[in-house]
């Protein structure tokens, strides 16, 4: 199945991946248009010169700015086997990130963004209730989406019990959960973020190991959950590289 990549980043990093099969279409060869045919060049991704009227009447993106890569879906993803990436984890220190129904695509590519940041091992997601692969993923995580290895997964519960049949300590996200700061969350640890403006289910709450939450003292009662996201994976940093 094809779909576009827009946005100068998202683009560049998954011709660096050189892992795709697809075509890049340019308006001209201008600036980081240049850079980007080089890429595409030694990437052996072929190069097509269009109008930007003509790109978006192929891409269907009318905000390309002259630049969209096509590619096909399944051959630049770092997708990957829960039991697969169980089986090759190494080292005392691993970080899985679960999202519990993320369906925003701007929340999920800034997660991605954040687990590329912070070195996370992993994200699951399940495969229903969750934002699928679009051209917004690619541009909010900044091409990050390239370079994090992705779960989809049947069964968001059966694969935290998976986890923790491996050794992971499975946190939950919550309000009512202990502050972060105080626990001692290092180790092989599994992070599950839950739906915007909901939570984690209360299933998914309960196969939680522990519940953790951020410290807040504003006046509305929640952060954004890419927001949490981030401040938790650098958490995890902080407290494994004490």
């Amino acid at each position: 199945m094809k779909r576009y990549i827009v946005g100068f980043h998202a683009i560049e990093e998954a011709l660096k991946r050189n892992k795709l099969k697809g075509s890049l279409y340019l308006s001209d060869t201008n600036g980081k248009k240049e850079n980007l045919r080089i890429l595409a060049q030694k990437a052996n991704i072929k190069v097509n010169i269009k109008s930007q009227k003509e790109i978006a009447d192929i891409s269907q993106i009318k905000d390309n700015r002259g630049a969209v890569l096509e590619v096909f879906s399944e051959n630049n993803k770092g997708y990957i086997d829960l039991k697969t990436f169980l089986a090759n984890v190494e080292g005392e220190n691993s970080l899985v990130v679960i999202l519990d129904g993320i369906t925003d695509p701007h929340n999920y590519g800034a997660i991605i963004r954040s687990a590329d940041q912070f070195q996370a091992d992993l994200i699951i997601v399940p495969e229903k209730r969750s934002a699928p692969e679009s051209n917004i993923v690619d541009k909010t995580s900044a091409g990050a989406v390239n370079w994090v290895n992705i779960s989809r997964v049947p069964n968001l519960v059966a694969s935290i019990e998976q986890l923790k049949k491996a050794g992971y300590w499975v946190y939950g996200a919550d309000m009512d959960g202990e502050d972060v700061s105080k626990a001692d969350i290092t180790g092989k640890t599994a992070i599950v973020l839950g739906r915007e403006g909901e939570g984690l289910h209360k299933l998914t709450a309960d196969t939680c190991d522990s519940l953790i939450k951020i410290p807040t003292s504003g006046k509305i009662d929640s952060l954004n959950v890419s927001v949490s996201a981030g401040i938790l994976l650098y958490e995890y940093n902080r407290q494994i590289n004490k």
